[in-house]
C-alpha cells in the first residue's frame, strides 16, 4: 500500500485526530492512529474508547488499504518537515515507511483488526446548528463544569433538547452557567444528555475553523455524534442523573446593579492579588454609590478597589470566590453586566443586559 500526500493536506487532520489520543493507553494500539485509503479518500482516525474523532481527506493518490501507526510520532515527524513538503507512506507487513525528499522514517504498525471503532447506527434524533452557535453555547458555559469530581454526572455539559431550543448548563456545585440557541427539532417530548469533559474540550478543537459551518448532530441513547464536511466527532455520554437547579436560578433576588464589565474583571483580578491558592475569596461590598472589592490573606495584607455604580439602597455584603466572579464576567459579551442580588451573604447571578437567555450563578462563601 503507498500514500502520496502534501504536508499542508495531511498535518491538519493528524492535529485534530491525535488530540484524542492519550499518552498513557490501557491498549497499545490505542497509541495509534487508524489509516484507510478507499478510492482516493483516505480517512484518519482516533479514539480513547470514549471519544472516536475522524477525518477524511478527498483526492489522495494511492492504492487502497488500511494500517494503524504511533499517533504521536507520525504528528511529530509531519510538524518537522518543510511546509511545502510531499509525504509518501508506505506500509509493509508490520512497517510503513514515512519519506520525504532525502528524510526516511521506519515505523512499527499493528493489525488494522485491532483497532476498535464507536459503534452506533442507531441515531434516534438529529439536527443542524450553526457552528458559531454551538461554540458560543459552549464557551458561555463550559468552564463552570467540575474537574474529576467524585459526582460524575458533573464532569460535564447537560444538554437540554425542545422542539425549539437546545439549552447547554454546567455546574460545579459553587457556580451555574446556563445559555441556549434557537434550533429545529421535530421531537415530541425534551430530553437531556450528559456530555463528558474531555468531550467538549475536543468539541471545542472540532469547531475551529469558519463560523459559517454547518454542524450536524446526531443524538442516541448512549452518544452524541457531530459531523462538519468529512470530519467526524462522536463521544459517549454519561449515564447518571443531573442535578435539579431551575428552583435555584428562579430565586426572587431584589437587588439589581449594572457595571462595566472591563472595569469589574480588572478590579477584581487586582484584587485577588492578594489571596491564597487555598483561599481564593473575595469580599463584594455595595453601599451607596459604590461596589467595594476586597481581598485578605493570612498574612493580615489588604486589596481594597472600589467602583462606581448606581446604587442607592442600604448596605449589603457577600463573599465569593473571585475566578468564579471573573470567569461570570468574561462569558458576557455585552459592555455591561448586571449582578443580581438579594441581601448580605446571598447567592450572586450575572447576566447580560436584555439578555433573558444566558444566566451565571455563584454560590456565596463564607469569608
Amino acid at each position: 500500500m503507498n500514500i502520496k500526500i502534501a504536508r499542508a493536506d495531511i498535518l491538519p487532520a493528524l492535529n485534530l485526530v491525535s488530540g484524542v489520543v492519550e499518552k498513557r493507553q490501557t491498549l497499545p494500539i490505542l497509541a495509534n492512529l487508524y489509516f484507510n485509503l478507499v478510492d482516493g479518500k483516505l480517512t484518519l482516525v482516533g479514539t480513547d474508547l470514549e471519544i472516536e474523532i475522524s477525518e477524511t481527506i478527498a483526492e489522495v493518490i494511492g492504492d487502497n488499504g488500511a494500517f494503524t501507526v504511533s499517533s504521536r510520532k507520525i504528528l511529530d515527524i509531519t510538524r518537522m518537515l518543510p511546509e511545502n513538503a510531499i509525504i509518501s507512506l508506505k506500509h509493509e507487513s508490520d512497517k510503513v515507511i514515512i519519506s520525504s525528499g532525502r528524510s526516511r522514517y521506519t515505523l512499527k504498525t499493528l493489525a488494522t483488526d485491532g483497532f476498535p471503532r464507536i459503534e452506533d447506527n442507531t441515531w434516534e434524533e438529529r439536527f443542524k446548528i450553526n457552528q458559531l452557535s454551538l461554540k458560543t453555547l459552549l464557551s458561555k458555559t463550559s468552564f463552570s463544569m467540575a474537574v474529576q469530581d467524585v459526582r460524575y454526572y458533573l464532569n460535564g455539559i447537560l444538554l437540554e433538547l425542545t422542539q425549539n431550543c437546545l439549552r447547554a448548563i454546567a455546574t460545579d456545585g459553587h457556580r451555574l452557567a446556563q445559555a441556549d440557541v434557537d434550533i429545529s427539532l421535530d421531537i415530541k417530548e425534551g430530553r437531556q444528555l450528559i456530555v463528558p469533559r474531555k468531550a467538549i474540550v475536543e468539541i471545542n478543537r472540532f469547531l475551529e475553523g469558519a463560523d459559517d459551518q454547518e454542524i450536524v448532530v446526531e443524538i442516541s441513547k448512549n452518544h452524541l455524534k457531530l459531523t462538519k464536511g468529512g470530519t467526524i466527532l462522536i463521544t459517549k455520554l454519561i449515564d447518571g442523573k443531573f442535578p435539579e437547579f431551575k428552583d435555584v436560578l428562579e430565586t426572587k433576588l431584589n437587588i439589581t446593579v449594572i457595571i462595566n464589565r472591563v472595569e469589574f474583571i480588572e478590579a477584581t483580578k487586582r484584587a485577588a492579588v492578594l489571596v491564597t491558592d487555598r483561599f481564593q475569596g473575595v469580599k463584594l461590598a455595595l453601599e451607596p454609590g459604590v461596589m467595594r472589592i476586597t481581598a485578605n490573606n493570612p498574612e493580615q495584607e489588604e486589596a481594597v478597589e472600589e467602583l462606581e455604580i448606581d446604587y442607592t439602597s442600604e448596605k449589603i455584603e457577600s463573599g465569593y470566590n473571585a475566578s468564579y466572579l471573573v470567569d461570570a464576567a468574561r462569558a458576557v459579551s455585552t459592555e455591561n453586566i448586571e449582578f443580581h442580588l438579594q441581601s448580605a451573604n446571598g447567592l450572586c447571578i450575572v447576566k447580560q443586559p436584555e439578555d433573558s437567555r444566558s444566566i451565571w450563578l455563584v454560590m456565596p462563601m463564607r469569608i
